[in-house]
């Protein structure tokens, strides 16, 4: 009976992809989509700092370029770099910022990835999706502990954000903290819903703990939410 169960699992874990895996790199995947989630900050509004012009970002940037056998290297293979660069240029928003972030992680380049989140909130003042990229970016880096505080942040600037609710907890996961991942995760689903990602990690750390029967009803469920998620695009 017991290797029934797990053969049913198997199953249900392959039907939602990485989002049920049955090993830590499922809560290190990226769920979520790219960019600025929906905020709603409430509270005490967080101070903006003074945008770099033009002219100090394309110095700032020359000065802080990796050795000439990294970085010349992805901008004359990859035109999606280049491409993001030459936006970040023309217009230095968080948007850009995270979008050349994003474009150093396809490559792995973690350093350049962190540096260019770094300058954003340098340049463009305290912002939910730029600390919820921190704490991923740290969290696959392998040190979650460094990106717990950058989570908390985006929760706290983005409350109705259920990506960052599910930042927060696969961050807490990663470190040993079960409940309050869990409790991130359930409060994900308590924002949206559909927050298909959230409800497979709840699958994921459940069937770790041994609760087959509540991992089994979630999996299905987050398996129909992502089906339907992609179907509506």
């Amino acid at each position: 009976m017991r290797i029934g169960r797990l053969f049913v699992l198997a199953l249900l874990a392959a039907s939602i992809s990485a989002a049920c895996a049955s090993t830590d790199q499922t809560l290190a995947g990226r769920f979520v989509r790219q960019g600025k989630p929906a905020m709603d900050v409430g509270g005490p509004k967080l101070p903006k700092m003074r945008s770099l012009d033009r002219r100090a970002l394309v110095s700032a940037s020359q000065a802080a370029r990796p050795p000439a056998a990294v970085l010349p290297s992805l901008e004359s293979t990859d035109p999606d770099l280049r491409a993001a660069l030459a936006r970040l240029l023309a217009a230095p928003t968080a948007d850009h910022y995270l979008d050349v972030s994003n474009q150093y992680l396809r490559h792995g380049v973690f350093d350049r990835a962190h540096d260019f989140l770094n300058r954003s909130l340098a340049a463009n003042g305290p912002d939910a999706s730029i600390y919820d990229a921190r704490a991923r970016l740290w969290r696959d880096w392998g040190q979650p502990g460094e990106g717990l505080g950058d989570a908390h942040r985006a929760v706290f600037m983005a409350p109705q954000s259920a990506a960052a609710h599910n930042t927060l907890g696969t961050v807490l996961y990663r470190l040993g903290r079960v409940n309050d991942a869990r409790a991130s995760f359930t409060r994900a689903l308590q924002v949206d819903a559909t927050a298909w990602y959230a409800l497979a990690n709840l699958c994921h750390v459940n069937m770790n703990a041994g609760d087959t029967k509540t991992a089994i009803g979630q999996c299905h469920d987050a398996a129909a939410l992502k089906k339907r998620a992609g179907s509506s695009k």
